[in-house]
């Protein structure tokens, strides 16, 4: 098993680094082409605000996808944002009341005079967000305490190896609270 695994595995550091190289340059590759793709509406890749924003008019009657941040409640108006560029939408039919300040993501039809017709609404309260990145913080502390447990940098391989036996949080911290930093 182990000999199958050796295979696969990079051992000399040179090789690792020109992995990662390659691997970034592929990834960069594949973010500009993304990023040329038109909207495909038969593929269910609908126009968005980016596309409203630079061509309002070439997308009138034709269903589109656009997301922003409540400013106006009645008539229901939404500020989308694209670069440093922003536009006022005003949605009607909307199945949804969201609150003033609450984020909404809307499908539905481009109409004149800056105006969707809605057919699906998502709204996202406020406080959503503040959870969101409040409990994927925790997370990330936590993933990262069972990292420094069960793993080690080695420099010399240039990689990171587990631990023969997991390092006891409890020990480093009352180790580094004694003053004892030599271990």
């Amino acid at each position: 098993m182990m000999a199958y695994l050796n295979i696969w595995m990079f051992e000399a550091k040179t090789s690792r680094k020109i992995l990662i190289v390659v691997l970034s340059i592929v990834l960069a590759v594949f973010f500009v082409w993304y990023g040329s793709m038109e909207p495909a509406p038969d593929k269910g890749d609908y126009p968005g605000q980016e596309d409203l924003i630079k061509d309002y008019e070439k997308y009138i009657d034709e269903k589109a996808e656009v997301g922003g941040k409540v400013i106006e409640t009645d008539p229901l108006v939404i500020e989308t944002e694209y670069g440093d560029r922003t536009m006022d939408l005003t949605i009607v039919d909307a199945q949804e009341s969201p609150s003033k300040n609450d984020r909404v993501t809307v499908y539905g039809t481009v109409r004149e005079n800056h105006t969707i017709e809605a057919e699906n609404m998502v709204v996202r309260p406020r406080w959503r967000w503040f959870y969101m990145y409040g409990i994927s913080g925790i997370a990330a502390v936590w993933v990262g305490l069972r990292m420094i447990e069960q793993w080690r940098w080695n420099g010399k391989r240039f990689a990171l190896e587990v631990r023969e036996e997991p390092l006891k949080l409890k020990d480093l911290l009352k180790k580094s609270s004694s003053g004892d930093t030599h271990g």
